[in-house]
């Protein structure tokens, strides 16, 4: 009785994700689940289930096809199969988002904050980028990277020691406008397409969150490399 209850529960499931598919890609009954998992793991490029089910479709179509009366499989899947399975369904039906996995309070800092002040927060905190807003405006991510090439590069050439607590943050920030280091996005986009960002941007080293993903709106999170590596 089990068995057949295992099955009926795993062939309820694969049919749920089947339709899920189909909807989100507007495909019709005619094109294959595994065309239909690449498809949207083409779309979703962060999604991470697409191997688990494309394997979960070869059993299903041995227990379907493969059967040899009506109340006997040639296969009966594992609970382990049948749970990743139910898992799946549930990443695929209700993804996590940017918020809450990335919400938290944003180390802000000011165009007219000086180096001398970041230098401290990374020591204190060990925080790596930082937001820099003239009053409400934002004006770019200042990371520790940058910092460390400008003092590279300032230190080297400068004869006598640089004082810190003179030199603003807008003059280090010039240092990281040579390249696109962060992006906006909407908090309740998609983790998986969060992390799609970080995969297609190598320069990319913070996605900030406001609640539409305009620039304008206050910060409500931040996700990094470092958020994404260790994510669960």
């Amino acid at each position: 009785m089990w068995k057949r209850w295992l099955i009926e529960q795993f062939e309820a499931d694969y049919n749920e994700v089947d339709r899920f598919l189909r909807a989100s890609l507007d495909s019709d009954q005619y094109v294959g689940f595994a065309k239909l998992v690449r498809r949207y793991a083409s779309v979703h490029i962060g999604w991470a289930d697409a191997g688990l089910l494309i394997t979960i479709a070869k059993i299903r179509n041995l227990i379907v096809h493969e059967r040899t009366d009506l109340h006997r499989h040639v296969v009966i899947p594992t609970h382990a199969v049948a749970d990743g399975l139910k898992l799946c369904k549930e990443r695929l039906m209700n993804p996590p988002r940017a918020v809450p996995t990335f919400q938290r309070t944003v180390e802000v800092i000011s165009i007219h904050d000086t180096l001398s002040r970041v230098l401290k927060i990374i020591e204190e905190r060990d925080y790596s980028q930082f937001p820099v807003y003239d009053d409400k405006r934002f004006r770019g991510l200042l990371t520790e990277n940058g910092v460390t090439r400008w003092l590279a590069r300032h230190v080297s050439q400068a004869v006598f020691p640089l004082v810190l607590d003179d030199i603003p943050v807008s003059q280090v920030l010039q240092n990281e406008e040579e390249r696109k280091n962060h992006q906006f996005v909407r908090n309740d986009m998609r983790v998986d397409d969060v992390t799609a960002l970080f995969a297609k941007q190598a320069l990319l080293e913070a996605v900030l969150v406001t609640a539409s993903g305009d620039e304008t709106e206050s910060l409500v999170g931040i996700a990094t490399r470092w958020d994404i590596l260790h994510l669960s």
